[in-house]
């Protein structure tokens, strides 16, 4: 049987040990409830989750890319839809397409060109032109 001393060391272990954790994310759950401010009820939930699993850049497999994502969202919030989007793409800078592989390569700069054909239009027009672009690739 563990005796109450044990257990509360162990209590207190384990929180000083999370509260980093909870530091680190407390700007991010800020910022994510900034983007999401759209939003109500389970869409906001929905969202918010989306937006901290965005911004938690420690599991991201590009972790330059996932912070100049998050610079670019904190610069942006207040803004909605497609102004939020027109928005983040001017100040995230265009990847170098020719310092990648083979394949990931290939895909950045079928990304670039669907962005210079359709980066123009908005809403459906430019889901539409997205679709045309890549089916045509």
């Amino acid at each position: 049987m563990k005796s109450p001393v044990m257990i509360f060391v162990a209590a207190l272990m384990s929180s000083v040990i999370s509260v980093p954790a909870l530091a680190q994310t407390a700007g991010d759950r800020e910022l994510a409830t900034t983007l999401c401010a759209d939003q109500t009820g389970s869409a906001f939930r929905m969202c918010l989750d989306q937006q901290l699993r965005n911004l938690d850049c420690n599991r991201a497999g590009n972790r330059q890319q996932c912070e100049m994502r998050k610079q670019a969202s904190q610069q942006c919030a207040g803004l909605f839809g497609w102004e939020f989007r027109q928005c983040t793409q001017a100040v995230i800078p265009q990847t170098d397409c020719s310092t990648l592989r083979a394949r990931e390569r290939q895909q950045c700069e079928l990304n670039q060109s669907a962005n210079a054909v359709c980066g123009n239009k908005t809403g459906e027009d430019h889901m539409n032109c997205l679709r045309r672009h890549f089916s045509s690739e």
